[in-house]
């Protein structure tokens, strides 16, 4: 970080403490509206549908977000603390989050009918006594305050539906407050997903009363996706949920600008199409999403429906080069290589530490994967799974690459057949190696071959000290593996019956056991196939071929 750019983030603090004390006054809270509109000219449709067993949860009084759980079954816990809740602050302010920004509503609108409703606008109506008049705190944050007002136009028919004059008063009056706030606060969140939670609520308030003539706010969610998509539509955290998530957000306005204004649904039509094809290029032949950074599968019928309501018909990419993702596919085969270095910590996001890591499917088999995070778990377990033994590459010792690890990978391709050059510098400060990764996928699909590499790095040593080397091919758990013969040879099958033999030479080879979190951050038991050498001065080559049982 530069002088100039870290007295610029200094300063921009100093504005959001300002700010912030501020808004937390009453004389700023007698700035905004003290009458509700009679009506919103237009409200949002929402595409999107919940859950019922989350609906179910909340009516029993179990508020789980964030991996948490309070359990309050007589009134709502807006002002839990963290020690009530017994979780540690970090884990707390998630929690807290999740419950102010209001995304629940939707799982009650999937259960719908009368109950569902009652319950939803008691909990809304409950909020607005206890927080509406008192802009401070983590519910007014600005990105909160933007996901909440977000989630509320987006319920608003749901809720409104056969409500008393009294709950449409407040609903209504509330929702012109927060657009009123937003339209000031939204500049004062955090650079990322901050940003882009607020200035998507400002967005929203401003359509929903007819205040968007100006384009103030949908160009300043514009400038928001701008610091967050990438050139080839990838999310600047490499994380395919993220860019799923965030091109749900974008899509459900995109459609409620279309209805009110098509010029301004045009503005946002460039991220759509860059955004859609890249979520194409990180899916499996099962409809869900690759396992990069904290990633998890996500829901196949709901990606489908994505991308069919974006309406962007962009292929998927071969080389994603800004996003550092490579695609290979072959007939019913798929490859997907991390292709670049971790991404830099940003809100929220953890980085995942594999590089050159790779999955692996043939239709709708996943075969080879990343362990994949947990949302419900931190600590040790984040850590485990964040480090380079949770991932489909090479370990050596018990180092993880350096920060700022170089990645190159060449792309070649002859007669249909795709195969891939690569190697990493993250060893070459610890103990002077360098990594090489060879990756063929035949032309039918039904062959991958590897070669993983550990040699010398360009300075020249004297005496060097052995370090152990570690292959490691984490399975799916939907694989059965059996090591057979003189133990060089893994037998698959795969959920469908499909038979594979895994075959490597270089080294010992093992199952050992693995875990899976693709889905919901649930712990489910899998193996990984491992091979170990000792790497000297003497480059060790590992060698190895997953070939279809036809």
């Amino acid at each position: 970080m530069t002088a100039a750019s870290l007295q610029d983030s200094v300063g921009r603090k100093l504005l959001r403490r300002l700010a912030a004390a501020w808004y937390g006054t009453r004389l700023y809270a007698l700035t905004l509206p003290r009458k509700a509109p009679l009506e919103l000219p237009v409200l949002p449709d929402d595409p999107w549908s919940g859950t019922v067993s989350n609906a179910d949860r909340l009516f029993q009084g179990r508020f789980v977000f964030a991996g948490a759980e309070v359990v309050s079954p007589r009134a709502a816990p807006w002002s839990v603390a963290a020690t009530e809740a017994g979780l540690d602050p970090a884990s707390h302010a998630a929690w807290a989050a999740g419950l102010h920004g209001f995304v629940w509503l939707r799982d009650f609108a999937t259960q719908s009918g009368d109950m569902a409703r009652r319950m939803a606008r008691s909990l809304v109506a409950d909020w607005i006594a206890k927080h509406s008049l008192s802009i401070r705190g983590l519910p007014w944050q600005p990105a909160i305050a933007g996901r909440r007002l977000s989630q509320w136009l987006l319920a608003s028919h749901f809720l409104l539906d056969g409500a008393d004059d009294a709950f449409g008063h407040d609903f209504l009056l509330s929702i012109a407050r927060h657009a009123a706030h937003l339209k000031r606060a939204s500049s004062f969140a955090p650079a990322g997903w901050p940003r882009f939670d607020a200035t998507l609520g400002a967005a929203y308030g401003a359509e929903a009363l007819g205040q968007a003539q100006d384009k103030v706010a949908l160009q300043a969610l514009c400038a928001a996706l701008d610091a967050q998509v990438m050139a080839d539509g990838g999310h600047v955290s490499r994380n395919p949920s993220l860019l799923y998530r965030m091109l749900r957000d974008l899509v459900a306005l995109w459609r409620f600008l279309q209805a009110v204004d098509p010029e301004r649904a045009a503005m946002l039509q460039p991220y759509l199409d860059r955004m859609a094809p890249m979520l194409r290029t990180l899916r499996h032949g099962d409809g869900g999403l690759a396992l990069f950074h904290g990633g998890e599968e996500e829901n196949a019928a709901q990606i489908d429906l994505l991308l069919d309501l974006s309406d962007a018909k962009g292929k998927p990419l071969a080389s994603a080069t800004h996003s550092g993702f490579e695609r290979a596919a072959a007939k019913r085969a798929l490859l997907l290589l991390d292709a670049a270095v971790a991404p830099p910590r940003a809100a929220n996001v953890k980085p995942h530490s594999g590089p050159l890591a790779f999955e692996f499917s043939h239709g709708k088999d996943r075969l080879i994967v990343n362990c994949g995070a947990s949302r419900r778990m931190g600590g040790n377990w984040a850590t485990a799974l964040s480090g380079v033994a949770a991932h489909s590459t090479l370990c050596l010792g018990d180092r993880e690459p350096a920060a700022g690890t170089s990645v190159s990978v060449s792309r070649n391709e002859q007669d249909g057949a795709i195969w891939f050059e690569a190697e990493h510098d993250g060893w070459h400060a610890a103990c002077n190696r360098i990594y090489r990764r060879r990756l063929y996928l035949s032309a039918g699909g039904e062959d991958l071959r590897g070669e993983d590499i550990v040699s010398e790095g360009p300075v020249a040593t004297h005496g060097v000290m052995p370090v152990e080397a570690v292959l490691r091919l984490h399975l799916h758990p939907g694989m059965h593996a059996s090591l057979i013969g003189s133990g060089d040879t893994v037998i698959l099958k795969t959920a469908s019956g499909q038979g594979w033999r895994w075959r490597g030479m270089g080294g010992v080879v093992r199952l050992e056991d693995s875990v899976y979190l693709g889905v919901g951050g649930e712990v489910r038991r899998t193996q990984q196939i491992v091979m170990a050498g000792s790497a000297g001065a003497e480059p060790l080559v590992f060698k190895w071929a997953l070939t279809k049982i036809n």
